[in-house]
This record gives structure tokens, C-alpha cells and sequence, in this order.
């Protein structure tokens, strides 16, 4: 909590250039496509992306394969190993951006609550993203529809080691969760209702800071609980 504060203050002081760099998004019209490791990750191909700005989240990036994304974030746990070549982005988002500069950005306006800051790497983005100043946040790959029988064998173990995964999930019925191989569906550590309650927090959070969000997944199944569309206006 000490370290936060001293960041926050930081931060607090810093808020002009922050400013300015929301200003800059909003005269940019752009909007963010921010794209998990769910299977919907590879719809981003459906969709005209011109005047979009790409944020991937740990091996999401991966959906891309030579193509250049905006930004790349990953969780403090994430593997060193698995972290894409700084070519592969044009920017990676720090701990400081995510963190500490969201909880500062809400204190300085005065916002009646505390952002859901450190509960998943979703939610982190999607902080982060409304304190940059995007309009609109279109989802792809954070359906949370996590095959039921590796929920049940994962039991919230916690590995990124490819080979012990494999073992856990060995069974015919475990296909992954992920579009590039073997994921965890580790963000229901927090508990079904509970992620889904976060869900309903972080839109209503969205409002004050005149973002929307708006799911582009054509899968049906999982928690995600923001309105679907189409494609991106």
C-alpha cells in the first residue's frame, strides 16, 4: 500500500501529461480492440481494423504472427520465456501505467470508486484503456467460456510450464480453451459469481470515464457479460 501511494502521488503530479495523452485519443478517433487467448481471438481477421488500435494480453499476440500490434501487456506472473520480441509491438504497457496511474487518474477526479485493479489481467486493460481516454473497447478471445472438465482438473493449481499442462490435461475431453495450445482457465480462481460481479462492476465503471464496451465474439457460451456486436463502428 506504501508503494502504491508513492507511485499514486507521482503519478497525481504528473496528471498534465496524462491529460494530454487522453486528449490525443479522443482527437484520434481510434477506438481499441483488446484481444484475449480465447479461441474468438482469430475473428480479429473478420473485421476492418484501420482506425484501431490492437492490445494483447499475454499469448494473444501471438494470433498476429507477423503483423505489428499497438500495445502488448502481460501479468507480473506471466513466463520471461513467453514474452514476445519488442518488434513484435510498438509499445509493452508497465505495471506503472496499469496500476498505478489508473488508481491516480480516479482519485484526481474524484471517481465515487476504486478501480478493479490486480484482480485479472483483463480488467487491468480495461482500466488502463479508460484511463487513455478509448470511446469504445471492443473484446475478442475474453469469451471466459473455459472447458467445464479442465475447470475441474485444474482446481487452482497454477503453471506455465508446458509440459506439466500437457499432463494435467491429458484426457480426450480436455481440448483447450485457447486458439494456440494449452491455457488455464486460472481467472476463475476469484470464483464464477464473483468474475461475473467484477463484469458488472467494470461496466458500470466504464460510464464515468465515457467508455463503452462492446464484445465482437460470435461464441455464445462463457460469462462474458457486455453487449455483443458485429463489427467495429
Amino acid at each position: 500500500m506504501i508503494k502504491e501511494h508513492i507511485f499514486g502521488l507521482n503519478t497525481f503530479f504528473k496528471f498534465k501529461k496524462l491529460k494530454e495523452t487522453r486528449l490525443k485519443v479522443y482527437q484520434s478517433n481510434k477506438s481499441l480492440l483488446l484481444v484475449g487467448s480465447g479461441k474468438s481471438a482469430l475473428e480479429y481477421k473478420n473485421h476492418d481494423l484501420r482506425n484501431t488500435h490492437i492490445l494483447t494480453v499475454n499469448n494473444s499476440i501471438k494470433a498476429f504472427g507477423d503483423m505489428i500490434v499497438d500495445y502488448y501487456m502481460c501479468a507480473t506472473d506471466f513466463s520471461q520465456k513467453e514474452i514476445p520480441r519488442k518488434s513484435k509491438f510498438k509499445k509493452r504497457i508497465s505495471k506503472y501505467e496499469y496500476r498505478y496511474q489508473t488508481l491516480a487518474f480516479a482519485k484526481y477526479k474524484k471517481f465515487p470508486f476504486r478501480p478493479l485493479i490486480g484482480k485479472t489481467i483483463f480488467l487491468d486493460c480495461l482500466n488502463w484503456a479508460f484511463t487513455k481516454g478509448y470511446k469504445k473497447i471492443y473484446l475478442l478471445g475474453f469469451d471466459h467460456d473455459y472447458n467445464p472438465n479442465r475447470v475441474k482438473k485444474w482446481d487452482g493449481k497454477y503453471t506455465t510450464n508446458k509440459e506439466k499442462l500437457e499432463k494435467v490435461f491429458n484426457g480426450k475431453n480436455d481440448e483447450p480453451d485457447t486458439f494456440y495450445g494449452h491455457g488455464t482457465p486460472d481467472p476463475l480462481r476469484l470464483g464464477e459469481e464473483n468474475l461475473q460481479n467484477y463484469f458488472y462492476l467494470i461496466e458500470s465503471h466504464a460510464k464515468f470515464y465515457g467508455s463503452e464496451i462492446l464484445n465482437l465474439s460470435m461464441e455464445k457460451r462463457g460469462l462474458s457479460t457486455f453487449k455483443k456486436v458485429k463489427k467495429i463502428n
